[in-house]
């Protein structure tokens, strides 16, 4: 009888990885995020069935956004497009996770003060009160990506 259990939760629980499996889409780098065009081994973002799993995202803007607040906006907005072209907008995010530098202008510091003034102009306004869950940590940011301040990873929600 237990190995007639067992054997049934493995059935089933292999029918339900495949079934997921199928559900699954990448979407590659968009320029913005692969200005080099390398052939890199990730994608931009991945959907598994109604989730939106979105890579790490920095400011395609970074000559002219040299501040945290600034860089935090100009990536909010291009994840906003990515978001776009998968017909969800920021109130389908439900979880981020901001990784923040230190700020040569901050003696070295990450800006805190800087990321939330960013990020407020986005989440939890008027015109779109959706507050996702966030995680904010402090990180030292690849030495390849020059004048990245932060570094946002998302996941979104497909309602139905």
């Amino acid at each position: 009888m237990m190995i007639q259990r067992l054997f049934t939760l493995v059935v089933a629980l292999t029918l339900s990885l495949t079934a997921s499996a199928q559900n699954i889409k990448q979407i590659p780098l968009p320029p913005s995020q692969n200005p080099t065009n390398a052939d890199l081994p990730i994608s931009a973002a991945v959907w598994a069935g109604d989730t939106l799993y979105v890579s790490g995202w920095l400011d395609p803007d970074r000559k002219t956004h040299t501040d945290t607040q600034s860089q935090t906006a100009g990536i909010i907005q291009d994840l906003q497009k990515l978001l776009e072209s998968q017909k969800l907008t920021l109130g389908n995010v439900v979880m981020m996770r901001v990784y923040l530098g230190g700020d040569p202008a901050k003696d070295g510091k990450m800006d805190y003060a800087g990321m939330t003034a960013g990020y407020t102009q986005f989440f939890g306004t008027k015109d779109q009160p959706n507050k996702p869950a966030r995680t904010t940590v402090e990180v030292i940011l690849p030495a390849g990506v020059r004048g990245a301040l932060v570094e946002i990873d998302l996941v979104a929600v497909r309602q139905r």
